[in-house]
């Protein structure tokens, strides 16, 4: 079973009479451990019918006495059990709990947490055979973006696809972590719906001391010196090329529609919706697009693809493909190519 198919099947109120929760993403474990016991005994009932236990520092005996016993004034009582692999140390204690999963008490619900079980013994083996087990492994990299805007959206709000991958580039594939800064980006954002690259930047790439933003301002103004010294410390603190070069593709993308809207006469209100920014960005957009013609804006297209390709498909050193594609976003291509000969 999938967690997302637990959270489907307890919310129906159906429940296993022993689950086993394990996996290293102690967020989704976590959580599993939640739905079950929210949903399985009311809130005002925990008190009689909810036991939590460790096997640390209790007893087998007395794990499998509660879950025995039937349930007071409700119809179904349930008992956790987390550091699971430390209970049962002896070949009489697990023999115990064995016998306890081949006739577990219908009133009962065990739930059994482990972050790393050993399948090989016995007694894991035995669970196998009659608890349900719910995988809580950790997410791919291709799957983070998604956990996070399917979150945000049941938080009430939503997040730019651009904002989702750049929060996972700042804080990594941790469910945990990622939820901490969306904690703090919700207090941050206030009223406002949706969450943009600009708010993940603000929040999260202030706390790490560097942000892509202040690289981007940088090109913006052409200013090669500031650039220079940016990218060497943003390379300095690990952070991602890829990600710079998303980024800066995003950002002369948005210079390149500026020219356009500019042409058109087009309000602020309107520029700021059309580019994806917040209003009072505008006048600091129009002041970058009056850096960069078209012609220049369309060189650091190919430049920032030429960038991309080199660090995907060959072994060149990172620090001089990035220092030859900013020296290029700004002076012009053809000094790069001056530089490359």
């Amino acid at each position: 079973m999938t967690y997302q198919e637990l959270h489907k099947a307890v919310a129906s109120k159906q429940f296993a009479p022993v689950y086993l929760v394990y996996g290293a993403e102690d967020l989704l474990a976590e959580e599993c451990m939640n739905a079950i016991v929210e949903n399985a005994v009311d809130e005002d009932a925990r008190g009689f019918n909810l036991d939590i236990m460790y096997g640390s520092r209790d007893d087998t005996k007395d794990v499998v006495a509660h879950a025995s016993s039937f349930p007071m004034m409700r119809e179904r009582r349930v008992v956790v059990v987390k550091e699971f692999e430390k209970l049962a140390t002896t070949e009489a204690a697990q023999e115990l709990l064995s016998g306890y999963f081949k006739k577990p008490m219908e009133s009962t619900t065990m739930v059994l947490h482990t972050s790393k079980p050993d399948f090989r013994k016995k007694l894991f083996l035995d669970l196998k055979k009659s608890a349900e087990l719910i995988e809580c492994k950790p997410l791919y990299d291709n799957q983070v973006p998604d956990w996070v805007e399917a979150r945000i959206r049941q938080l009430g709000k939503s997040i730019s696809p651009e904002a989702s991958r750049l929060l996972q580039a700042y804080v990594g594939n941790s469910l945990r972590a990622i939820q901490s800064e969306i904690d703090k980006l919700f207090i941050f954002i206030g009223d406002k719906k949706q969450i943009e690259v600009e708010d993940v930047a603000g929040v999260v790439g202030e706390t790490k001391g560097y942000t892509v933003f202040e690289l981007q301002n940088a090109v913006g103004k052409r200013d090669i010196s500031l650039s220079m010294q940016i990218l060497e410390r943003m390379l300095e603190l690990g952070e991602s090329p890829q990600l710079m070069i998303v980024m800066l593709t995003r950002f002369f993308s948005q210079l390149y529609k500026l020219s356009e809207l500019k042409q058109r006469r087009a309000t602020e209100q309107l520029m700021a919706s059309e580019l994806g920014i917040r209003p009072f960005f505008v006048k600091q957009y129009v002041a970058f697009s009056a850096n960069f013609s078209n012609e220049h804006i369309e060189q650091n297209f190919r430049a920032l693809l030429d960038a991309d390709v080199t660090l995907k498909s060959t072994s060149r050193d990172q620090r001089l493909v990035m220092d030859l594609l900013i020296y290029s976003l700004v002076k012009g291509t053809a000094q790069l190519e001056l530089m490359s000969a």
